[in-house]
């Protein structure tokens, strides 16, 4: 988890209330038991005890404080952090209010397994509360890296980002935590230290404080500041939480009730006329819903929507005549050297305009390597578009990684070099034949071939030492290359176990 945080968010809340039982009337004995004659049998009738009743609350957070489960400290760093919140109520009382919508499911998911309640509180120093929110190389309510999302579920294509999603990324950030929480010996502070600076670090510091005979609590550890910090902000946090009176704070009423509920979709569609249909605010649901990148639904998974429980019964009646993005196929485009966003309109058929508006686009301009999701009709009547697309669809990748293309009845080198975006030349030279040679239907032509092990040595190979705050996607930024080629080169399963000066290799371009 990157370790570079969003602002804290604090809180401020309603003063915790104190529940007392009343006393049950005293009843007085029975002076007059009925004798049963001697000649009947008496049955002893089992009393059956009903379930407990599930403690109702007032608010949202009544019920974050009633479950802490973190060990608590008063210290210095406890204290620094009280101080700067107090120090900005009203902008944390915002805060609070920007939580509304996503604290409710998160607090009672949390609940649910048992978690410690403060744990409901992470996502304000992570992001403010804010789904959509973004940092160097994480994304989310949660801040979950690319490759530790991936790792724990969180698809993530050009329609879709299960980082941003309120209820995947929830699920995903207890089962992490709870994997740091079993792997540091049930340490909730050690767990959520990890949580922050990765597994790697904690570990490599535990390591040094026992080779050195020295206590192995979060405490007694030398952890980067960042990570010496993120414990005391959330043990302050929760400390405003449960007293709010004592620290003149106040928190931004939020009942205990659901705000969203998760409604099924059949198709694709589009989310701004879902709104208006259903007599929805469109920036609420794309809030709510800020997995999608675009105004689109993604095509395949997930088919569901999140939808403000006042909102969900008209909205179920009005789904079946929402607009359904019908007659429409996708088409993944990666954007290679020379293309524009008017050629590769052009390439497919498709208006440039709507290409940009679905891939979310601020302006024209493509970067190699970028993926496009392009809409093309599949009653088309072009030909040359639907035999462009159905030539790319054809490319199949061998265990080595080399890509191939199988011919069909009545290509030749020429047509399948102008669908495939490369030359009649550069084909022959990759597959050693003459660029004349007739073509035969059924026959393999390597397309792209995988970057050898003599090509990878010819790169420049450097190594680079991990220092405290350092994450993949900063390294990789330095480098200008990719969060998965550093983890491929280095064999790296987990973003989250990095550790400080560890020594990683990076593979860049050789340089004369």
């Amino acid at each position: 988890m990157n370790a570079k945080k969003y602002p804290l968010l604090v809180l401020v809340s309603l003063t915790t209330l104190l529940l007392g039982c009343k006393n049950l009337p005293e009843t007085k004995p029975n002076t007059k038991q009925p004798i049963a004659p001697a000649d009947t049998v008496s049955y002893h009738v089992p009393v059956i005890d009903e379930p407990p009743a599930q403690p109702t609350y007032e608010s949202v957070w009544d019920r974050i404080r009633s479950s802490y489960g973190l060990p608590q400290a008063s210290n210095s760093a406890v204290d620094a952090q009280i101080h700067f919140y107090t120090s900005k109520k009203a902008y944390f009382y915002k805060i609070t209010q920007q939580s509304e919508p996503y604290l409710y499911y998160v607090a009672s998911e949390m609940q649910a397994n048992n978690m410690p309640m403060e744990l409901a509180l992470l996502p304000f120093i992570e992001s403010s509360y804010n789904p959509a929110a973004m940092a160097p190389g994480n994304a989310g309510m949660w801040q979950f890296g690319a490759a530790t999302g991936r790792n724990f579920g969180l698809k993530q294509n050009n329609w879709y980002d299960g980082r941003k999603d309120v209820v995947a990324s929830t699920e995903a950030a207890i089962r992490l935590l709870k994997k740091l929480y079993a792997r540091f010996d049930n340490d909730w502070l050690l767990a959520v230290a990890a949580y922050n600076a990765g597994d790697g670090a904690i570990q490599q510091a535990l390591d040094k404080n026992r080779r050195a005979g020295k206590p192995t609590d979060f405490w007694s550890l030398p952890l980067n500041k960042t990570t010496q910090g993120y414990i005391p902000q959330l043990l302050a946090l929760s400390k405003i939480v449960a007293n709010p009176n004592i620290y003149d704070f106040k928190l931004y009423p939020i009942p205990d009730v659901p705000y969203f509920v998760k409604i099924n979709v059949d198709s694709q569609i589009n989310l701004m006329e879902a709104a208006q249909n259903s007599a929805l605010d469109v920036a609420l649901l794309k809030k709510l819903n800020a997995g999608f990148h675009s105004g689109l639904t993604d095509p395949t998974e997930p088919r569901h929507l999140l939808v403000p429980v006042d909102a969900a019964a008209n909205f179920k009646l009005q789904l079946d005549a929402l607009p359904k993005v019908a007659n429409v196929k996708w088409q993944e485009h990666l954007v290679k050297k020379g293309d524009t966003l008017e050629t590769v309109a052009k390439r497919y058929g498709a208006n440039a305009d709507k290409i940009k508006t679905i891939n979310n686009l601020k302006n024209a301009n493509l970067a190699v390597g970028q993926r496009l999701q392009i809409p093309f009709s599949s009653g088309s009547n072009s030909s040359s578009v639907n035999n462009q697309v159905l030539a790319e669809q054809s490319l199949t990748k061998d265990n080595t990684g080399n890509s191939y293309y199988i011919v069909k009845s009545g290509e030749s080198l020429w047509s399948i070099a102008k669908t495939q975006g490369t030359s009649v030349e550069a084909l022959a030279q990759l597959n050693n034949i003459n660029t004349k040679s007739p073509l035969k239907p059924g026959q393999k032509l390597m397309m792209y071939r995988q970057v050898s092990a003599t090509q990878i040595a010819e790169q420049q190979k450097l190594s680079y030492t991990i220092k405290s705050g350092d994450t993949l996607g900063k390294i990789a930024a330095k480098y200008d290359v990719s969060v998965k080629q550093i983890m491929q080169w280095n064999n790296i399963k987990d973003e989250t176990s990095i550790r400080p000066n560890q020594e990683l290799m990076v593979l860049v371009e050789a340089r004369n």
